[in-house]
């Protein structure tokens, strides 16, 4: 088992977002990734899918060009086969990413 107080986690900074690893075994990693309001986190394409839990914040989440709004309490999976996906954040946002990984 592996317990995380995700709330000592959440950082933010001015210079773009903070992304903090607290699991990475196995084929899964989980992360807390800390936005400012209009950070981004910059289009890329994943070799794995991943899912975005937003635990606390707004913002809008972009993939493959289709966009949809994000905001606490809403999750997103994202598969390997899309081409690109970012995350522009509308206020401070605080969001659990897990992704699978291949071994």
């Amino acid at each position: 088992m592996n317990k995380t107080d995700i709330n000592g986690l959440v950082k933010y900074s001015d210079e773009g977002p903070v992304k903090e690893i607290f699991y990475d075994k196995g084929n899964l990693k989980a992360q807390i990734v800390c936005l400012k309001a209009g950070q981004i986190i910059p289009p890329c394409k994943m070799s794995n899918d991943v899912l975005f839990y937003i635990v606390e914040g707004e913002g809008e989440i972009i993939v493959d060009d289709k966009k949809e709004k994000l905001k606490s309490g809403v999750s997103v999976v994202v598969p390997k086969e899309a081409e690109s996906r970012s995350i522009i954040a509308k206020t401070n946002m605080v969001i659990l990413g897990v992704q699978g990984k291949e071994k």
